[in-house]
């Protein structure tokens, strides 16, 4: 699936959308119609394994991915943003191909971490067999532990859920040091900036609140700059979580990195 959004003034900019881990690119449903109102010609993709993307007969290891998206990409970008494991395709993009996008966004990554990636890996399972088993049951318990969330976000994460090649995204997930983020942070040669969940435990129970944690964390926060590395008021999903501070986050981002042309 690919979603478009087109601006109806004058362009700022073209801007690609990655979404995360089990999801697909209608989790941008609010985010997408937001930016294009802003001057953003706005593409969101369906990484390759979800959504109605086909499906590959092998696990979804970053390079799979990263292929997949960069064969769809619509030329040079003005903004490249990624959520969860998008975040980490979209950081890889950026490192690899330096004159792909002038700037990247990166919201929530996951972390390259054994015991970080095997709580989301612990996550995905128990969601896609919540889902297969009770599906009313598991969107009663989503609205619940997400009061903050739209229905159409309730909607749209059941769905993607559904839709995901679970097992192949399972086994990327399970390979040995699938990704190095700080490896990739020092290969950046593009603006970027981190919009992330605090480091604390989750009030559901389950986990912690962001999926960047331990040395990755601690190596962008030293690394980073102050104003390029935003910790909001929210969870793993923070474009669901706090669509409203999201959006203006991102665009003052933009003001500074792509600023609008003076007519």
């Amino acid at each position: 699936m690919t979603l478009r959004w087109e601006p109806l003034g004058p362009v700022r900019g073209r801007l690609v959308l990655l979404h995360g881990e089990v999801s697909r690119a209608s989790t941008w449903w609010r985010i997408g119609p937001e930016l294009a109102e802003h001057g953003w010609h706005v593409v969101a993709l369906d990484l390759p394994g979800h959504g109605t993307s086909p499906r590959i007969d092998r696990p979804l290891h970053l390079p799979t991915l990263v292929q997949g998206v960069t064969e769809r990409l619509p030329g040079q970008l003005d903004l490249l943003v990624g959520h969860g494991l998008g975040a980490v395709v979209s950081l890889a993009l950026a490192s690899r191909y330096v004159n792909l996008a002038h700037a990247v966004v990166l919201e929530d990554p996951l972390s390259s971490g054994a015991d970080e990636r095997a709580a989301i890996v612990d996550a995905v399972v128990a969601e896609s067999s919540m889902v297969r088993s009770g599906r009313e049951r598991f969107v009663e318990r989503l609205g619940a532990d997400h009061p903050r969330w739209a229905p159409e976000d309730i909607q749209y994460a059941v769905e993607g859920i559904e839709a995901a090649d679970v097992p192949a995204l399972v086994a990327g997930l399970r390979a040995p040091r699938p990704w190095d983020l700080p490896a990739m942070l020092g290969t950046l040669r593009t603006p970027a900036l981190f919009v992330v969940a605090p480091d604390e435990p989750d009030p559901s129970g389950r986990g912690r609140l962001s999926t960047l944690r331990g040395l990755d964390r601690l190596t962008f926060e030293r690394r980073v700059r102050a104003e390029r590395f935003a910790v909001l008021d929210g969870g793993h999903h923070l474009h669901r979580d706090v669509p409203e501070q999201w959006v203006k986050t991102v665009l003052e981002f933009a003001d500074v990195v792509r600023p609008a042309r003076r007519t």
